[in-house]
């Protein structure tokens, strides 16, 4: 990581990465050649779920303020 990467993260915080949309049959995304329904999908399930949280937490809150 060069000084330019180290301060964008220390700023913006982690990147997030991005979710790959698989089939539950589909090889696994990370490489570990299992399926994907019993590798990696209960984990990013329940990222998707906090996302959506998130997101609904932080409209209600702007809608309160009037925004």
């Amino acid at each position: 990581m060069n000084l330019a990467a180290g301060l964008r993260r220390l700023v913006l915080g982690p990147e997030e990465r991005e979710i790959p949309n698989l089939k539950r049959n589909d090889r696994c995304w990370c490489g570990s050649g299992k399926k994907y329904k019993l590798c990696h999908q209960a984990s990013d399930d329940r990222e998707r779920s906090a996302q959506r949280a998130a997101a609904v937490k932080q409209k209600a809150g702007s809608l309160k303020r009037g925004f």
